[in-house]
């Protein structure tokens, strides 16, 4: 089983190697659309048809099939090989993990919820447990 930490390396690898099946993994579903989205708007922006059917991937395979592969190809294109390095973990209860760390020296926070098949990237995870 992959710790955060493993898995941490392995998203920024994998996403910007094109690699969204291995992304889909390492999230939970709710965190990869988010992700998805938020990656595809740069190319909605440059394309209205991209667009609208970025809009439709909650509820349509195929289109979240197209975004898939035209994402895909857009992340690979940008030729992108970030430097990440781990300055802490935090855990939020004992399911919960934070990971402090730096993409290009800017500081950004991930954070892993423990699911039935292992740590998974959830960005939702950063909600405090009561």
């Amino acid at each position: 089983m992959l710790e955060p930490s493993d898995i941490l390396s392995l998203y920024y690898t994998s996403l910007y190697s094109g690699d969204l099946s291995t992304v889909k993994e390492l999230m939970t579903p709710e965190s990869y659309t988010m992700t998805l989205e938020t990656f595809g708007l740069r190319l909605s922006l440059k394309d209205q048809e991209f667009k609208a059917v970025l809009k439709k991937i909650k509820e349509d395979e195929d289109a979240l099939t197209e975004v898939e592969n035209k994402l895909s190809y857009d992340l690979i294109s940008r030729k992108v090989s970030p430097e990440i390095d781990i300055k802490s973990v935090s855990w939020n209860g004992e399911k919960r993990q934070t990971i402090d760390y730096t993409e290009d020296g800017k500081t950004k926070k991930l954070y892993f919820s423990k699911e039935k098949d292992g740590w998974k990237i959830n960005y939702y995870a950063g909600r405090k447990v009561v």
